[in-house]
This record gives structure tokens, C-alpha cells and sequence, in this order.
């Protein structure tokens, strides 16, 4: 499955309410955990390991944190759209 995601390697760098201004995947590379502290809606987090295959996918509303054992990047997606699936292979593009 092909995903096109604006992609960061540095968390800090995305800048806060990236999700609220224009809802569209967002890939961080290099991390395990998520929040969505300051976020007016929910997200999928998407949990991938090395291989970009999904290992854990997790609905968080506003105020939550989330972590994975083994991820190796998290791939935010709106909260209205329908995530991958548990052992699905992703092929993340970033645009």
C-alpha cells in the first residue's frame, strides 16, 4: 500500500497543529511514541518497524500518548480516514 505523507526526521521540526491547519498524513521517522497534546481532533497513529510493515495502530483522541516497542516511525493520519491494518507493509512517499 502506497502512502503519500509529508515526511520529518526531527518530531520538533513538524510544527504544532500541523494536523488542524490542513488534515493530511504526516511520517515521522526515528520515533516510537506519539501525543496529541494541543490537537483539537483525533488521529490514527500508525506504528511501523524497519521493514515499513505495521505493527500497532492506535485511534488517539486530543490529550493522549502512545507508544510502540520496536517502531521505528509513526505515521500520523486524520482521524477520519481508514487506517492500514495490523501486519499491512507500507510504502511511505514523501511529498
Amino acid at each position: 500500500m502506497e502512502i503519500y505523507a509529508k515526511c520529518y526526521r526531527d518530531p520538533l521540526r513538524r510544527g504544532l497543529g500541523l494536523m488542524l491547519r490542513r488534515p493530511r498524513p504526516v511520517f515521522l521517522a526515528g520515533v516510537n511514541s506519539v501525543h496529541t497534546w494541543f490537537m483539537l481532533g483525533p488521529i490514527w497513529a500508525v506504528f511501523l518497524d524497519g521493514e515499513s510493515r505495521v505493527i500497532d495502530v492506535a485511534y488517539l483522541r486530543p490529550w493522549r500518548l502512545h507508544s510502540a516497542r520496536g517502531a521505528t516511525g509513526v505515521l500520523e493520519l486524520p482521524g477520519g480516514e481508514k487506517p492500514p491494518k495490523k501486519g499491512d507493509v507500507l510504502e511511505v512517499v514523501c511529498v
